[in-house]
């Protein structure tokens, strides 16, 4: 799939991690992957990479960036007495390379979006990417892979827009390929018992537990189903463990009190678009899709007029590729979390 990618992008960026490497892509969106030497982490649809469709959505794959909320009055991607869709500024326009080094990439685009109340909004779309240090991985100790990176992701007003007008907040999600026999993960501050919003496609049964300060999500099953980590909840970070692929990915986003989380949610969003406040949220593909995803969400920012400020989202992804019981103890010891 590496090859695919370079074929989509000849003009991939790259900044090596590790014992991986991670790429940004202009052509396609300003899309992150990331790789250990031939093998790519991330999911990728071959012929939408290759052969964009000129209407329907590119659900491409890697980590993409998105605007807040995807439903309800305020939604990006209904349009009023429309069904879900995708707008060209997230869809079809390319980023373009601001720097580019050993250290730091910077791809940006200028987009403008409409929202369900006929609101147009423009906006700068930026994506910065870094490494991790060495300090910052799991030790070479454990014997596995390590790579990894930072990103802040950046939807900046280029006009002023009003909160009674406009709802926005920045969200990133990491999509990985597979879903049955994967299991979501994630670890709050203090018991995580009441942390999940599954306010989204429907309840996940037993596939959602808890213990402690840990939840456990199994992925797969006949139903796609998605999970919202709630920021009053205090969450830490959250993961999947691919033990068939030997991969593991933790994701995390540090907490915010400058701004307002809101009901993200892809569906009417009965409760208002305050009825939900998530930090994070894992989309289950279920057996349909067979892909999953390792969100995270900033909070709406405005000022004391209620005038939306740049929305800016700081998340670290970690990624970690070996045998099971080096992974399981990699997972328990390094990040806390025992599965």
């Amino acid at each position: 799939m590496l090859d695919i990618l370079r074929q989509a992008d000849p003009e991939l960026l790259k900044i090596d991690c590790a014992d991986g490497r991670v790429l940004v892509s202009n052509r396609l969106q300003g899309r992150i992957f990331a790789s250990f030497g031939g093998e790519l982490v991330h999911n990728l649809v071959k012929d939408l990479a290759l052969n964009p469709d000129p209407v329907e959505f590119n659900n491409i794959g890697g980590n993409s960036l998105w605007p807040a909320p995807e439903g309800g009055d305020f939604a990006w991607n209904y349009p009023k007495g429309g069904s879900w869709y995708v707008q060209d500024g997230i869809n079809r326009v390319q980023t373009a390379t601001v720097e580019a080094d050993d250290e730091k990439i910077v791809v940006e685009k200028e987009i403008e979006l409409v929202n369900r109340k006929g609101n147009t909004v423009k906006l700068l779309f930026r994506r910065t990417v870094t490494p991790l240090a060495e300090e910052e991985l799991p030790p070479e100790s454990y014997g596995v892979k390590r790579t990894g990176y930072h990103s802040v992701d950046e939807l900046i007003p280029l006009e002023k827009y009003s909160s009674k007008d406009v709802m926005l907040s920045a969200w990133s999600l990491e999509q990985l390929p597979g879903a049955e026999g994967i299991s979501g993960f994630g670890r709050c501050a203090g018991p995580a018992a009441d942390c999940a919003n599954s306010d989204f496609y429907g309840d996940p049964g037993e596939r959602l537990g808890y213990r402690g300060d840990l939840f456990r999500f199994e992925l797969g099953g006949e139903k796609r189903l998605q999970i919202g980590i709630k920021a009053a909840s205090k969450p830490m970070i959250i993961g999947s463990f691919d033990r068939q692929r030997g991969i593991l990915v933790l994701r995390t986003t540090p907490p915010r009190n400058d701004g307002t989380y809101f009901n993200i949610a892809d569906n009417d969003q009965a409760s208002g678009p305050y009825g939900a406040a998530d930090m994070f949220s894992i989309f289950n593909g279920s057996q349909e899709l067979n892909f999953h995803e390792l969100e995270t969400i900033a909070p709406m920012v405005t000022d004391e007029n209620g005038i939306i400020q740049p929305c800016r989202l700081e998340s670290t992804t970690y990624i970690c590729k070996g045998d099971v019981p080096e992974l399981n103890c990699c997972l328990a010891e390094h990040f806390g979390i025992r599965l």
